[in-house]
């Protein structure tokens, strides 16, 4: 059964699939850098104690991206609608096992300034749901500064588009 591997530019690992079993206490990890720095060799174990196995299929949700003023990381009242949307929604679902954030910047500005730019966006909306009472050991972080945008950066509206925050809740089914 396939798995799929998502790392961002800080190495964190997430085992996301529509159709996971975990049937051993083994997991493959093949990404070079992601354990304490050094370099993963091809088909690298870890284990995992039986006690932490899951078995059952996990499902990827996307929740509404929150978008921010340009070179802001400040919530606006839209913003802070959609994260009530969103708290409800991970209310209402016991089965989350993860929640990702990932804050995004447009291309103004260094590589530098907008890695910063795009933590701090990520932060505020994680800092938002912990108040709304959302468990904090739930969500992982990433800062993808400006490398992953969702529009071209040429214009006005899709760099609205790209300063955004994304919200990706996995549950997990028995």
């Amino acid at each position: 059964m396939p798995v799929n591997v998502m790392h961002n530019k800080h190495f964190k690992l997430f085992i996301v699939s529509t159709a996971m079993a975990f049937a051993s206490q083994t997991a493959v990890a093949t990404t070079p850098g992601l354990w304490d720095g050094a370099p993963a060799s091809p088909q690298q174990s870890l284990q995992v104690p039986e006690n932490q196995l899951l078995e059952g299929s996990f499902e990827y949700v996307p929740l509404n991206p929150i978008y921010f003023d340009s070179d802001k990381a400040t919530l606006t009242r839209k913003g802070q609608q959609a994260l009530d949307a969103a708290s409800e929604y991970l209310h209402q679902h016991s089965n989350i096992r993860r929640i990702l954030i990932d804050g995004h910047t447009d291309e103004v500005g260094s590589d530098d300034y907008n890695d910063k730019l795009s933590d701090r966006r990520a932060r505020i909306v994680r800092n938002y749901l912990t108040i709304k009472g959302i468990d904090p050991n739930l969500i992982n972080l990433a800062g993808m500064g400006e490398h992953k945008p969702v529009d071209q950066n040429w214009t006005r509206n899709g760099r609205q588009r790209n300063r955004h925050v994304s919200i990706y809740a996995v549950h997990w089914n028995r």
